[in-house]
């Protein structure tokens, strides 16, 4: 991806951000609202899942928290630990914000 790119749509949705607790709302809303396409496809430790939504129990200690579906159940993973299969660029994208916010990519 390119790097540039990211440090961009980074910095849009930081903007009116003054420390890093405000830089992780406002990513969080920006994956939530508008960053990720759900449903996505995803593993989560080799297992293939389906990611549903943000988790309101996220927070700048526990990190962007991700809601997934597996066998009918919902679970909760870490976002960072989520690898997207065939997702949209968009979704692509916001992924790599996040991790590039915490120093992953």
């Amino acid at each position: 991806m390119d790097k540039e790119r990211i440090r961009d749509l980074f910095q849009d949705a930081t903007v009116d951000c003054y420390d890093e607790d405000e830089q992780f709302w406002g990513l969080f809303y920006t994956l939530a609202e508008e960053g990720l396409n759900f449903p996505l496809k995803a593993k989560a430790m080799g297992e293939d899942v389906e990611l549903v939504d943000l988790d309101g129990a996220s927070s700048p200690r526990r990190g962007i928290v991700a809601l997934v579906h597996k066998g009918g159940k919902e679970h909760s993973v870490a976002l960072a630990e989520l690898e997207l299969v065939e997702p949209d660029s968009t979704s692509a994208e916001w992924l790599e914000v996040y991790r590039y916010w915490l120093n992953l990519s």
